[in-house]
């Protein structure tokens, strides 16, 4: 009687090959990229034209500018004005300023992509 032994896995010939063919983009795929960078670009201009009331943020220095009397509330009135220059005037504006960097980076890539070529070309 003989005993049948299964083979070692590492001599086992594989069923899938190693790598997978790379298939060319549908154009589908090729241009969704480019809608998604011109609806960026779009919301983000009208952002910056319309300026909607609702982004505005109001002015965080109310305790006026005179100087202070006590050298530690100069020092903060100092920093105040420093930090000011800093916080946002509408929101809205920084925002539609990321989407238009954003859908031209975007555009721009996919723009670049196409230029390169598909491997082996």
């Amino acid at each position: 009687m003989t005993i049948k032994t299964p083979k070692p896995i590492a001599l086992r010939r594989p069923s899938l090959p190693k790598s997978l063919p790379q298939l060319p983009p549908s154009s589908q795929e090729r241009l969704t990229p480019i809608l998604y960078a011109g609806g960026m670009l779009a919301i983000g201009a009208v952002m910056l034209i319309a300026k909607p009331r609702l982004g505005h943020v109001p002015n965080p220095s109310r305790a006026g500018d005179l100087p202070r009397a006590a050298r530690w509330r100069r020092a903060a009135q100092i920093s105040r004005d420093n930090l000011h220059t800093f916080a946002p005037a509408n929101v809205t504006d920084s925002i539609g300023r990321s989407l238009l960097l954003g859908g031209t980076a975007l555009l721009l890539t996919r723009l670049l992509d196409e230029v390169t070529g598909h491997d082996g070309q």
